[in-house]
């Protein structure tokens, strides 16, 4: 007999500090693709999408050798180029020479401190843009070339030069990897859900936290890969909690306030306005295992820039290095509807079901972590 969902309700927890809100800008729409049509022109794959994705455990990057050798005045850019690679997802050659492009970069040249400036943010502009185009043109079926290029040339706005593009991608770090995958087995793979008991929510087993609705990883759009999670949403300066690895993995330290940990299945997750990070890159983590706490004031919680309300751990499912969308996947006992779009607060149209005893819990709610 198939059982009913039965509503429960909880104590609901909001406050002025734990809104909605868009963490980076929203990119305008490109001509880049309707330009490509209009002039006929058969644009070949610049990267590949697995590549353009960033897999840091499959296809790791050397920051400290890139710049000692290409850059070494610049070594300052290092922290913000992996940490907006992690946030965003796109790979960090990929976003190193589309800024190389966008920003006519001469990374030969002597060190600049209003340069340094400059690129930082030039470098979270790029990473951005990439990440958005790349999940906007992923649902279209009617694309003119792969996903990545697109995405790529929209960003330099420019569809002209992808051979220009090319030449520096090869010249830094040699011929991209062939497509493996079809778009069609892309998108197969954009709806699955890691295996029945892999994860647990990111925090002690034991405790109870608050989750608000599933969004994208920037905010907005899609797949809503991401929700965030606190122990009772204070506002800034208020006590913080530790963080712990949602499954087993291998870390990867992003940045002063940003981990990674992927599995060697694919799945991985990211763990965003951290403190205190207490796990070194490389290093094998047991599911439940600290990975820090998130952090309590805003200038360490947003190292790299960025935007958050107030203290709270921004926590995103990945899968290959692309975002996945959380919608039937299971944190311990809790499996998630994910809604009609980011920050959906429609009991209606997402919740939590809790697969112990079947029940529908809105999101906004105190929620366990039982050891399983």
């Amino acid at each position: 007999m198939k059982k009913s969902i039965v509503f429960m309700a909880f104590p609901f927890i909001a406050s002025s500090v734990a809104l909605a809100h868009d963490l980076y800008p929203a990119v305008p729409s490109s001509p880049v693709t309707q330009q490509i049509i209009d002039q006929g022109t058969d644009v070949q794959p610049l990267v590949s999408d697995e590549n353009f994705v960033f897999r840091p455990y499959q296809n790791p990057f050397d920051e400290q050798a890139f710049f000692d050798s290409v850059a070494p005045n610049w070594t300052s850019l290092k922290e913000t180029l992996m940490h907006w690679s992690g946030a965003t997802g796109v790979d960090p050659r990929v976003i190193l020479v589309t800024t190389l492009l966008a920003e006519n970069w001469q990374p030969d040249a002597e060190f600049d401190q209003a340069q340094d400036t400059q690129l930082k943010e030039a470098i979270k502009r790029v990473a951005n843009h990439l990440s958005q185009y790349f999940y906007r043109y992923e649902a279209d079926t009617a694309i003119p070339t792969n996903t990545s290029t697109l995405a790529i040339l929209s960003t330099l706005n420019d569809p002209q030069r992808a051979a220009e593009w090319s030449q520096h991608y090869v010249a830094w770090f040699g011929e991209p990897a062939p497509t493996r995958q079809s778009r069609a087995e892309s998108r197969a793979v954009s709806t699955l859900a890691p295996p029945a008991g892999f994860m647990q929510m990111p925090w002690y087993q034991g405790y109870s936290w608050v989750p608000n609705g599933p969004h994208a990883h920037s905010g907005s759009g899609f797949p809503l890969s991401s929700i965030d999670v606190s122990y009772d949403w204070p506002a800034w300066g208020g006590a913080t909690y530790s963080v712990t690895a949602a499954h087993d993995g291998y870390a990867t330290v992003l940045s002063r306030c940003q981990v990674r940990v992927t599995n060697p299945n694919g799945w991985a997750t990211n763990y965003y306005h951290m403190d205190g990070v207490q796990v070194s890159n490389g290093q094998w983590v047991n599911k439940n295992t600290k990975l820090g706490t998130y952090a309590n004031n805003r200038s360490t919680a947003l190292c790299e820039g960025g935007s958050s309300t107030g203290p709270h751990l921004h926590f995103s499912l990945l899968y290959q290095g692309r975002f996945q969308s959380m919608q039937g996947t299971s944190f311990g006992p809790y499996q998630v509807q994910t809604g009609r779009y980011s920050y959906d607060d429609n009991c209606s149209y997402t919740w939590l079901v809790d697969q112990r005893s079947n029940q529908k819990i809105c999101f906004w709610r105190r929620i366990d972590n039982p050891v399983m």
